[in-house]
């Protein structure tokens, strides 16, 4: 996660300081102290976190590597320079982790948290940033903070307090609305609640309060867009997603705007037209990490039609133009070759492929292990083999050997369950329902589906399943509906809706 923190004036010194503004209330709120030795870093930082909070990321990115270019040693500014390489964005981390005795409390509580974070050791990172809170308790900033690491425990009705308690602080903190509409309404990669607990109205009005802060960004529209769109209601999205491709123009959103357009056309049914419009955002992009997500969602949205087909011929596409690309390094390159090798495997394996699906799975497991020792992560070589044991499981229930992905299961369960994180276990649980299930046993693969994460569809499909052999066929078809009904583009929505809604059928 991102650390998000404010900074103040420097002249020609380490500096830290504590900004005080009133908000409509004639509340004193802080904003959190930040240490640099430049005035002009900061401002490039400050810039960088407005582009942030519109996820205009690549614009981010530069307004940061300014920053650093000023001032090597600012911290904050280290610690949230993401990059598409992963061996790059931890050498950043690792950065600004030394520098963790020459900056202020708040930031050490915050670098803290995000060690943490990274090691996989969310309690430790609960605890920092409780401090923080407990230090800064003026700081809408600090109740972000708390709102951001509770989502990622899947706390979320506590994280939902807390960004309300940082709207207390701050009215107009459009982080926090962002994060409070995107536990209702899919949008990029925040903390969604449950199905049955998310309201459309609720993301709505969170979206026009978006909109009314910030009325030139495309991100208010895109996210009100959205709500129309899960709403099936996909006319009233389409000039939404017009303002949104009209205010990013010339911009890098230019083209992540205009194919979030294309998946509104996919849902709509028109796959053909859909895939232009991808096409016409690969024709308008402007870095690296934008192209291979657009060319990954032309792969899903075969997956939406079960063309394994076709997602396999554009996955070795991808991979032949990665091979030939030189403006990538090994360490980025290899990543996207795992990445596209375990499209492949899932590919492969669930169109029931069994010498293809194992060649692939094999790659996949290679191509991890070589990644993470190049790119020197502790926690990524720590982590490769539960990485390798749960694919192999997965791999082996998919081709009916449920001996040995019992076995792998148990190991799996031996590895994840010294992890200091409450959602530790949901892959172990999910993949232990679905062979229960195959098993023939529904009544323990529904005690293991209880404990797996909700909002995953791929696991859900599974669980339906359970509950209809199970006799409980109201809640299988609520849940099938669900699925059926899902209207957001990625990869475990795509393996499953189809079959949702043969399955509503026939119940």
């Amino acid at each position: 996660k991102l650390g998000y923190c404010y900074m103040k004036r420097s002249i020609n010194k380490l500096f830290v300081s504590i900004i005080l503004l009133f908000s409509c209330t004639d509340k004193v709120v802080e904003q959190l102290p930040i240490t640099t030795n430049s005035e002009k870093a900061r401002k490039h930082y400050q810039k960088a976190r407005e582009y942030y909070l519109t996820t205009d990321f690549p614009e981010g990115w530069s307004s940061l590597d300014s920053a650093l270019a000023i001032d090597p040693n600012f911290a904050m500014a280290s610690l949230i320079r993401w990059h598409p390489d992963p061996s790059i964005r931890a050498k950043n981390r690792k950065k600004a982790y030394s520098l963790i005795n020459t900056v202020s409390d708040a930031e050490k509580y915050i670098l803290n948290a995000n060690r943490c974070e990274d090691e996989g050791n969310l309690d430790s990172a609960l605890f920092y940033i409780k401090k923080l809170v407990e230090k800064y308790p003026n700081s809408y900033e600090s109740y972000n903070e708390l709102g951001v690491i509770y989502g990622s425990r899947n706390e979320l009705k506590l994280a939902e307090e807390a960004f309300k308690e940082s709207i207390e602080i701050y009215p107009d903190n459009y982080m926090a609305y962002t994060y409070l509409f995107g536990q209702h309404v899919m949008y990029g990669y925040y903390d969604l609640l449950p199905t049955e607990e998310r309201d459309i109205n609720i993301g709505l009005k969170y979206a026009e309060k978006l909109i009314e802060l910030k009325p030139n960004s495309a991100h208010g529209f895109h996210a009100k867009a959205n709500c129309y769109r899960q709403l099936g209601e996909f006319e009233k999205a389409i000039p939404l997603y017009d303002k949104s491709v009209e205010l990013s123009k010339g911009t890098t959103a230019e083209a992540s705007e205009n194919y979030v357009s294309a998946h509104n056309i996919m849902f709509a049914g028109d796959f053909e037209k859909a895939r232009e419009r991808y096409k016409q955002a690969l024709k308008v992009v402007k870095d690296t990490q934008t192209e291979t997500s657009i060319k990954t969602f032309i792969t899903i949205s075969y997956l939406f039609q079960r063309n394994f087909e076709g997602a396999l011929d554009n996955l070795y596409s991808m991979e032949e133009s990665f091979k030939k690309s030189k403006k990538i390094d090994s360490s980025y390159l290899l990543w996207q070759l795992r990445e596209i090798e375990r499209l492949k495997f899932i590919c492969y394996a669930h169109n029931q492929m069994e010498k293809e699906s194992q060649k692939a799975l094999d790659k996949t497991i290679e191509l991890n292990e070589k990644f993470v020792n190049m790119s020197k992560d502790e926690t990524g070589v720590k982590q490769h083999k539960a990485y390798k044991t749960s694919h192999t499981a997965w791999n082996d229930i998919l081709f009916g050997n449920y001996v040995l992905a019992k076995e792998r299961l148990n190991e799996l369960n031996k590895i994840v369950s010294s992890y200091q994180d409450p959602t530790a276990l949901w892959l172990y649980n999910g993949l232990m329902g679905m062979l229960h299930l195959m098993e023939g046993n529904p009544e323990k693969g529904e005690k293991m589906f209880e404990k797996t994460d909700n909002r995953n569809p791929y696991f859900n499909y599974f669980k339906a399943l359970t509950l209809k052999a199970n006799g409980k066929k109201e809640e299988a078809k609520t849940i099938l509906s669900d699925i059926s009904n899902e209207n957001f583009s990625y990869l475990e929505l795509s393996l499953v809706k189809e079959l949702a809604k043969s399955q509503l059928n026939k119940i």
